[in-house]
């Protein structure tokens, strides 16, 4: 018997190798408190399974059907590696000969497996990814693989928390949405955070669907189902899972500190000191209709008003695949925009298609091999996009755009990107090109091409970083293939991604998918086209909602009164006065003072029909207060609190727990203008009363920490 364990200083995981050679789990523990979230080993034997295919020969291949073979660690100064390498059988418990036809006959050697785990020093995460290797003549097909699966511990009122951190079930499977869900064992005081990092549709999360069990693997059940065909001689690497355990703490802090620690320096390539704190964006403010004269009267009033970014969005080429400016509309091509740009000092954005070109397009007639097809081998089409037709990313077509990105990048110093349109899956219209059916391309299979897309785009994206450093990528909902998602596989490839267009004037949807979503990953990588400046409810609510992420707006600034204009420039100049003393961007916290907003979820499109001018342009219906908190460590920063158009409540208390308390600190009313008093941290943390008169309203507050010397605290 061989036993191995990884671990840290928070948690461990321990292995044995019985004599017939089986390597399984056996433990994982809270090394703080000795709990162990898995059953008894022989609960707990199949650390993986997969289908695989030979010809038309099926074998359903698991841990046991796997040989021990060695291990090795490897040492840095992040992390600690265990390798564990294990070999196929040639025959199984059963006495069946895996794959027993042809050439394979019984040599078993012809599939190996490495698990992966690595244990980090300053994170309570253990993480964990599989690879499979092929020596065999022929490709190898693979189907519902789950590379993580365990038996975890029961216990009386065990309860999952998923979507999004918005329901609690006993049970939950999830495909395409959750990245991350939380497990609680109440009577123990013990937590479990459980991660994938597969991408978008490509997700798939069970726990405790079937008995104890937790199941961490590709999506088998919804439209993007994974394949990947072996080559001889190839090897395919998973993405990775993890765990990060938790005790005596509420599960709400552990999601918005050790969660947040983690993603934000291990897995997020984004950094907050990279994302401006003010942009405009043409979209739904002027859709393609814009012009050169448009334009250059935006910049130079949002260059007035301190915005700090100013992006095109669709309409400013000739083409999608001929990627020229628009010669009616920009007559003298974007060099203008350009200059303008650099005379203000604001960042130009631009908005690009990255798989679908118009058919008309020079890259679409010299090169029609590329064309993504569906299963009647015609061109794949994104829903209210007829005119052009989406190209495979899993074929050559991707060297070709990555050269044409950056090409253009280069060509007008773009530093902020959008990129946009279906690349696997048409988000609005479910069912309809989903992967490609292509035969000249990369991908074996249709269903092998879903992943195979993913791995590209995430391959043009870190290309594009590689070659523009200066430049924020923005990796849409519509190229991402799922409305309204966010996951920790984008954020490592990407900097930003834009989850959904809502110009609702409340903005409380808004409000709550930036609550949600900032669970998973950090704020400041998400972008919303929101706020319209132009209305007057963004004056107040709409201005501060935005800041909840990346401050992103839309609207014609020429239409703005002067007041308005030194309205925003005001409060623009005071956000970034305060950013430069504080990067308030770079925090969010709710815990559990703050909810998410009562107003409806998006409307999901996989269960809902598809309606272009519908998507979330809605009457406000909230009723309940809800804010976000971006504080330091020390409990100094923002606290921004919003009264909704239906509440009947003008006063609500808050238990402000981020506040230290032993410390002295000033509340301020920024929005007004006045000190609202002086508090001891323990006083902050037991509530603050606050009110807000306006329907819809929002509260302001900055939270400075006072020396002891400072002033005299008031008790009450």
């Amino acid at each position: 018997m061989t036993k191995i364990s990884i671990e840290n200083e928070w948690l461990s995981r321990g292995f044995e190798v019985n004599k017939e050679g089986l390597f399984r789990t056996v433990s994982l523990q809270n090394k703080t408190t000795g709990f162990e979230y898995v059953k008894p080993a022989r609960d707990t034997e199949e650390e993986f399974s997969f289908i695989c295919y030979y010809g038309e020969a099926m074998m359903v291949l698991k841990t046991r059907d796997f040989s021990y073979e060695s291990h090795r660690f490897i040492s840095s100064e992040e992390s600690e590696t265990l390798t564990v390498r294990l070999m196929l059988r040639a025959g199984g418990d059963a006495g069946y000969l895996p794959f027993a036809i042809g050439s394979w006959g019984s040599a078993g050697s012809l599939l190996a497996v490495e698990l992966i785990y690595q244990a980090y020093h300053q994170h309570p995460v253990i993480r964990k990814r599989m690879t499979i290797s092929s020596k065999a003549d022929y490709p190898v097909r693979i189907q519902y693989l789950g590379w993580e699966q365990l038996a975890l511990s029961p216990g009386e009122g065990r309860q999952v928390h998923h979507s999004f951190f918005t329901q609690t079930s006993a049970a939950v499977s999830n495909c395409m949405d959750d990245s991350v869900m939380a497990i609680e064992w109440p009577d123990a005081n013990e937590g479990l955070l459980v991660a994938t990092e597969a991408p978008g549709s490509m997700k798939h999360m069970e726990l405790f669907a079937n008995g104890d069990h937790l199941h961490i693997g590709y999506n088998d059940k919804e439209e993007t189902i994974f394949e990947w065909q072996l080559e001889p001689g190839e090897t395919f690497e998973s993405d990775c899972s993890f765990f990060l355990s938790f005790c005596h703490e509420k599960w709400q802090d552990v999601v918005d500190r050790q969660l947040g620690s983690f993603v934000k320096n291990r897995l997020s390539v984004c950094l907050p000191e990279q994302v401006p704190t003010f942009t405009v964006n043409t979209w739904e403010t002027f859709y393609s209709d814009i012009n050169e004269e448009i334009v250059l009267e935006n910049i130079k009033i949002a260059a007035e008003m301190g915005i700090e970014a100013y992006q095109l969005d669709c309409g400013w080429y000739f083409l999608h695949g001929d990627f020229e400016p628009d010669p009616v509309k920009f007559p003298r091509g974007l060099d203008p925009i350009v200059e303008a740009c650099r005379a203000s000092n604001i960042k130009l954005g631009l908005w690009m298609s990255v798989s679908n070109m118009h058919i008309d397009s020079s890259i679409a007639k010299e090169h029609p091999e590329w064309f993504l097809t569906d299963e009647n081998e015609q061109h794949g089409f994104m829903v209210g996009w007829k005119d052009t037709a989406i190209m495979c990313l899993d074929s050559d077509f991707k060297g070709w755009i990555l050269d044409e990105i950056d090409r253009t990048v280069k060509k007008y110093d773009v530093k902020l990107l959008k990129l946009d349109l279906a690349a696997v899956r048409d988000p609005y219209n479910p069912h309809k090109s989903i992967g490609c059916h292509s035969r000249d391309h990369h991908h074996g299979t249709q269903k092998s091409s879903n992943l195979r897309i993913y791995r590209s785009m995430f391959w043009i994206m870190d290309e594009l970083r590689n070659r523009n450093p200066d430049c924020l990528l923005d990796l849409t909902f519509e190229l991402y293939g799922v409305l309204h998602n966010m996951d920790l596989a984008l954020i490592q490839h990407a900097h930003q991604n834009w989850i959904v267009n809502s110009d609702t004037a409340w903005l409380d949807n808004l409000r709550r998918m930036i609550h949600t979503r900032s669970r998973v990953v950090p704020s400041y990588t998400l972008n919303f086209g929101s706020c319209h400046l132009t209305d007057p409810l963004s004056r107040h609510v709409g201005f501060w909602s935005a800041l909840a992420a990346h401050g992103l707006y839309y609207g014609d600034l020429r239409k703005l009164s002067g007041a308005d204009r030194e309205h925003y420039g005001k409060w623009i100049k005071w956000v970034k006065d305060y950013r430069t003393e504080f990067d308030f961007l770079a925090y969010h916290q709710v815990s559990d003072t703050f909810p998410a907003s009562d107003a409806p979820d998006h409307v999901d499109r996989r269960f809902h029909p598809y309606s272009f001018y519908e998507a979330a342009r809605v009457k406000s219906t909230a009723k309940e207060w809800d804010g976000f908190a971006k504080l330091k460590e020390d409990g100094e920063g923002l606290i921004v609190v919003f009264r909704p158009e239906h509440s009947e409540q003008p006063n609500q208390s808050y238990a402000l727990p981020w506040m230290k308390a032993e410390e002295r600190y000033a509340v301020y009313d920024v929005l007004r203008g006045s000190l609202v008093g002086y508090f001891n941290g323990k006083t902050l943390q037991e509530g603050l009363e606050l009110h807000i008169v306006e329907q819809p309203g929002v509260l302001v507050l900055q939270i400075q920490r006072l020396l002891a010397e400072a002033v005299e605290i008031d008790q009450k």
